[in-house]
């Protein structure tokens, strides 16, 4: 271990460039170890090479490293800045300080390491970009060979399917998202300009496998999220105007709005669990009767807003919704996998969990992450004359849009596996956006 540490040192310290893809291989292949002593879990060696990288940051930054104005001053950099400003403002409103400010210090070195770390490679040029990703997948790829075979042992059976990918992820909806983000990045670089037809053959490879172990993780959400990437990649594509979208949207939130009490109605009525079949499953999206992972994400929600009612300015604290949320749910809609002993995790929502743990103003801050992101991705692949900034653009929107559909149902920015990605792909579209504003200059 001290040689491990030693050689780790070493390549943080004089090969940044590597550290960063050494982290990115290792993030899909960590496993959380945690001390009840300390009430601290962190998942080695990722987020222990990410907080040396953090450190490294700063002390640079007291020294010789510079970051360009353009980059600081870009939208997306300065909604990072809201949205962990806010954080730390109510980490002193907390009810539990010391949670919220250990779970704001991890936000920290994801942030610094996957957003800021990664930009100054980013900003060499779209190979380095690659490598970083590539790296990713090809721990990524060990996971879903691992987690197949171990499924194959149990002949597929959809429950054993919910746990199989453990210990590298805790369950089967952030293993889904993490392979939902990851498959337009994969399926996209082949498409690069200046990319060999082998590494093409590479990623058409890459791709089957990370379909393959997406199908077999049973995430609904994760299938959602895909589609919805999918229907946005089409719009795109087809040039549909944004006022036919926002139109369509109203008729169908008035329709919706019209007929909720019938839609209510059949929605109790449906009694289809989850299922191994892939038609069944699908229909199990909208059983709130019987199936226990759709009534539990009722009863988080349900609790979530009357802790929001409750404190709606500065919320509970970040992290804090698992310690407090127990005396807030209601017996109607307790399930049997319902707990009160703050160990059932978070609201299983992105906008509604920071809403409960850092009031309105929070989730706002969400939003503007989301508008701010996608709003510039969209933008930089339409406009841009970079084809290859247009291509990543493009990817890392559309994987964006995986996680944001998948955030209404879960929440993973508090762990590794997704917020390496979340935070690299916005690095992405920031340095692709200034490229394309220095063409229209």
């Amino acid at each position: 271990m001290i040689t491990v540490g030693i050689v780790g040192g070493y390549i943080v310290l004089f090969h940044t460039n590597i550290a960063l893809c050494l982290t990115a291989f290792c993030t899909p292949l960590s496993v959380i170890f945690s001390s009840k002593d300390i009430h601290l879990g962190l998942s080695l060696p990722s987020e222990a090479l990410m907080i040396s990288l953090t450190i490294l940051f700063f002390v640079r930054i007291l020294y010789d490293l510079q970051i360009r104005k353009d980059y600081v001053r870009h939208p997306i950099s300065i909604a990072i800045f809201i949205y962990l400003g806010w954080m730390l403002v109510t980490c002193f409103t907390s009810a539990r300080p010391i949670v919220s400010f250990k779970y704001f210090a991890s936000k920290i070195w994801f942030v610094t390491c996957c957003y800021w770390m990664f930009m100054q490679l980013a900003d060499d040029g779209w190979k380095k970009i690659v490598w970083y990703f590539d790296s990713y997948a090809a721990g990524l790829v060990v996971v879903v060979l691992v987690t197949t075979v171990k499924h194959a042992l149990s002949g597929f059976d959809e429950h054993y399917a919910h746990w199989v990918m453990s210990p590298f992820y805790n369950d089967h909806t952030a293993y889904g998202a993490a392979l939902a983000f990851m498959i337009p990045i994969t399926v996209g670089f082949a498409f690069l300009e200046g990319m060999k037809p082998l590494r093409r053959v590479f990623y058409v490879l890459v791709s089957a496998v990370l379909l393959t172990g997406f199908y077999l993780s049973f995430s609904r959400a994760a299938w959602l999220s895909l589609a919805a990437a999918i229907a946005v990649f089409i719009i795109l594509k087809l040039r549909i105007k944004l006022s036919w979208i926002v139109s369509f949207g109203v008729i169908f939130g008035i329709v919706m709005l019209f007929y909720a009490d019938d839609i209510l109605y059949r929605m109790s009525r449906n009694s289809q669990d989850s299922s191994g079949n892939f038609v069944e499953h699908i229909q199990s999206m909208s059983n709130i009767s019987t199936d226990a992972s759709n009534m539990e994400r009722i009863n988080r929600w349900t609790a979530a807003f009357g802790m929001i009612k409750e404190r709606p300015v500065f919320g509970w604290g970040p992290g804090t919704y698992q310690f407090e949320y127990a005396s807030f749910q209601q017996a109607k809609y307790q399930t049997v996998i319902s707990t009160d002993f703050g160990d059932g995790g978070n609201a299983h929502s992105e906008y509604i969990n920071p809403c409960a743990e850092s009031g309105i103003p929070g989730m706002l801050t969400v939003f503007a992450l989301l508008v701010c992101v996608i709003f510039c991705g969209i933008k930089t692949y339409i406009h841009s004359n970079d084809r290859n900034g247009r291509t990543l653009s493009l990817v890392m929107t559309l994987s964006l849009v995986t996680y944001f559909t998948h955030g209404v149902f879960n929440n993973f920015l508090d762990t590794d596996k997704l917020s390496l990605l979340f935070w690299s792909a916005f690095a992405v579209i920031m340095v692709c956006n200034v490229k394309y504003r220095k063409e229209t200059v």
